[in-house]
C-alpha cells in the first residue's frame, strides 16, 4: 500500500496556478543564473591555465565519462578547444568500462599515454570524474602534466592535488563544463541542449539554475538540434511532436547510455561530434539496436534478481551474480529499487573482483552509508541515491554481514514506504482542457518539479478494460455528477483487480491533452486508487 501525502485542498477564491506554485516552492521554482563565488574563482583560474597552454602549443588532454552526462562534458568541451578555439592538439578519451573500470585510474593513464603520448607540462582535464582520483593525479602530475579538474560527485575529506578544481554538486558535469567553455569565449548555441540533456539524465532537480539551462536547451532541441540527436530521434520512432523531458530521460538518454554499458562510449561521443549526415544516421541506427540489446539483457538480469517476496525483504536488497552484465547492473538495481521500494546492491561478479552498482530511495543517503564500510573497497564513489564500487570477491559477504548488522539503525521503516506525493485535493469537474493549459505553464517536468498530481475522490466506475500489449493496462470510464472522464491506469492490473463496474473509487492522476480525430480531449493518468465500496 502506497502512502499518499495530501498537503493542499484547491480553493476556488485563489488563482489555481498561484496556488500550486506556492505549495512547490516560489524560491525553488524561480529561475535562476546564479553561481557560487568559489565555481567563479575556480572557472576564472581554469581558463587563464588553459589560455597558457594554447599559447604555449601544449597537448590538452580531455578525460571523460561513459554516460550520457560525461559523453556530454566530454563533447562540449572537445568541440569548444578544438573547433572554436582552433586548437588542434586537443584530445579525448573515454575509458572502456570493461578494460580500464571506472572513473580516472592508473591502467586507463597508462593506456592512454601508450597511444597518445604528449610533452611535458600539457594539460590533463577530467570531467565529470576525478574528484576523489588522489592517487591518480598524483600520478600524472609526476608524469609532468597539469591537471584540471571537472567534477560535480561528493567531495572526499582529502582532495587531489590538482591544478585547479571546477566543482559543483547541484549541477552536473556537463553544465560545469559549459560554463568553463562559456568562460573561454564559446558562442555555441547547441551545446547547452546537451547540458539539459545530462541534467534530465543524471537527475538533477529541474530548479532554479537546472530549470534556466533545461529550458533553454529544450528550445534549441526544439528549433535547431544536433544533427546526431535529431537522428537519434527518428531512431527510435520519434519523429512528431514537441521534445519533452521524457525524450530526454527515457528515448535520448537511454540510447546515447547504451553503448557505453555494452560495448564502449565512442559511437556516442562520435553522434555528438561528428558533421558528416550519412555517418550520423549509420551511428544513430547502431545505437538504437544497442539500445534494444540493453533492454533484454536487463530483463533478463532482473528476473534473475526479483526472487524476494513481499514480507520477507531485507531492508537492503544484494543480488550477486557471475552471469550479470557489469554494464546493465545499474539499470537492473533500479528496477529493484521500483518493485521492492528500498536501495539495491547489484553485483556483477569476476574470478577475483565483484563490480557494484546501488541505487536508493529518497532519505536513504547510499553513499554515506557504504562509505561507513570504506575498507572493504577497493573503489568507490556516487550521490546520496546512487554508488558504484569494485570489491574482492572475498570481502562481498563481509559488506552484506556488516551492512545488514547495523541497517535497522541507519534505515528507518518509514522510508521503506512507497509514497506518492499529491498536489492537491481537487473536485473532478475542475478537468478540462483549461487546466491541463495552465499547467503546462510549469513545464519543464522532471526531479524537484514534477507533472502535477491531484486527487479526486467519490468517482464511480462506468467502464472498465484490460488494454496493451500484454493486458497490463486498464481503460477506465469514471463519472460523477452526470459527467464522464476517460482514464488509463498503466501497468494496473494488479491495482485494479477488484474493480468492477459500479464501485466509487478516489484517484490519484496527472492530466494530458489526447488528440482525436481532430478534436481534443483530456485523459486522466492514473497513478493510484482506492476502492470505496460497491453500489
Amino acid at each position: 500500500m502506497k502512502r499518499w501525502n495530501v498537503p493542499s485542498e484547491y480553493n476556488p477564491k485563489q488563482n489555481f496556478l498561484s496556488q500550486l506554485v506556492k505549495l512547490r516552492g516560489v524560491e525553488n521554482f524561480k529561475e535562476s543564473l546564479d553561481l557560487p563565488v568559489e565555481l567563479k574563482k575556480s572557472l576564472k583560474e581554469a581558463k587563464t591555465l588553459v589560455e597558457k597552454i594554447i599559447k604555449a602549443k601544449k597537448e590538452i588532454i580531455i578525460f571523460g565519462d561513459y554516460d550520457a552526462d560525461g559523453i556530454s562534458s566530454t563533447a562540449i568541451l572537445y568541440k569548444t578547444l578544438k573547433s572554436e578555439l582552433g586548437h588542434d592538439k586537443t584530445f579525448y578519451f573515454i575509458p572502456n568500462r570493461f578494460e580500464h573500470g571506472y572513473g580516472l585510474s592508473k591502467d586507463a593513464i597508462d593506456f592512454l599515454l601508450e597511444k597518445r603520448p604528449a610533452s611535458k607540462g600539457a594539460l590533463f582535464i577530467t570531467v565529470d570524474t576525478g574528484v576523489t582520483a588522489n592517487n591518480e593525479v598524483a600520478y600524472l602530475k609526476k608524469l609532468g602534466f597539469k591537471v584540471i579538474i571537472i567534477d560535480h560527485h561528493q567531495k572526499p575529506k582529502k582532495l587531489p592535488k590538482a591544478n585547479c578544481i571546477v566543482w559543483y554538486d547541484k549541477v552536473v558535469a556537463a553544465m560545469l563544463a559549459w560554463l568553463f567553455c562559456r568562460a573561454l569565449g564559446s558562442k555555441d548555441r547547441q551545446s547547452i541542449s546537451l547540458v539539459a540533456l545530462a541534467t534530465v539524465t543524471d537527475l538533477q532537480p529541474i530548479l532554479g539554475l537546472n530549470r534556466t539551462i533545461v529550458k533553454k536547451g529544450l528550445e534549441v532541441l526544439n528549433t535547431n538540434p544536433i544533427t546526431g540527436i535529431k537522428e537519434l530521434l527518428k531512431a527510435a520512432g520519434r519523429v512528431e511532436g514537441e521534445i519533452t523531458t521524457y525524450d530526454l530521460g527515457w528515448i535520448i538518454g537511454p540510447r546515447l547510455n547504451a553503448s557505453g554499458r555494452l560495448v564502449d562510449a565512442q559511437d556516442s561521443f562520435l553522434l555528438l561530434t561528428e558533421k558528416d549526415p550519412e555517418k550520423v544516421k549509420e551511428i544513430a541506427q547502431k545505437l538504437n539496436n544497442l539500445n534494444s540489446e540493453r533492454q533484454d539483457k536487463t530483463l533478463e538480469m532482473y528476473e534473475i534478481a526479483a526472487v524476494y517476496k513481499e514480507g520477507n525483504l531485507p531492508k537492503i536488497i544484494f543480488s550477486e551474480n557471475e552471469n550479470y552484465h557489469e554494464g546493465v547492473i545499474g539499470l537492473v538495481a533500479a528496477k529493484l529499487v521500483q518493485k521492492f521500494y528500498r536501495p539495491a546492491v547489484v553485483i556483477s561478479l569476476t574470478e577475483e573482483y565483484g563490480k557494484g552498482s546501488v541505487r536508493s530511495v529518497k532519505g536513504v543517503d547510499i553513499i554515506s552509508f557504504l562509505r561507513r564500510f570504506e575498507d572493504l573497497f577497493t573503489s568507490l564513489g556516487g550521490h546520496p541515491m546512487a554508488a558504484g564500487f569494485s570489491i574482492k570477491r572475498e570481502n562481498i559477504s563481509v559488506l552484506k554481514e556488516r551492512a545488514l548488522a547495523i541497517v535497522d539503525e541507519h534505515i528507518k521503516d518509514e522510508l521503506l514506504i512507497p509514497e506518492i506525493n499529491i498536489d492537491m485535493k481537487i473536485p473532478i469537474e475542475l478537468v478540462n482542457l483549461n487546466l491541463v493549459n495552465t499547467i503546462e505553464k510549469l513545464k519543464p517536468f522532471g526531479l524537484g518539479n514534477e507533472e502535477p498530481v491531484f486527487l479526486a475522490e467519490d468517482l464511480g466506475i462506468a467502464g472498465i478494460d484490460k488494454v496493451g500489449k500484454e493486458n497490463k493496462h486498464i481503460k477506465l470510464k469514471l463519472y460523477r455528477d452526470g459527467k464522464y472522464y476517460k482514464a488509463i491506469y498503466f501497468d494496473g492490473i494488479e491495482g485494479a483487480k477488484d474493480l468492477k463496474f459500479g464501485d466509487k473509487v478516489d484517484v490519484v492522476f496527472t492530466v494530458k491533452k489526447n488528440e482525436y480525430n481532430g478534436s481534443t480531449y483530456v485523459d486522466l493518468v492514473i497513478k493510484d486508487l482506492k476502492k470505496e465500496s460497491s453500489l
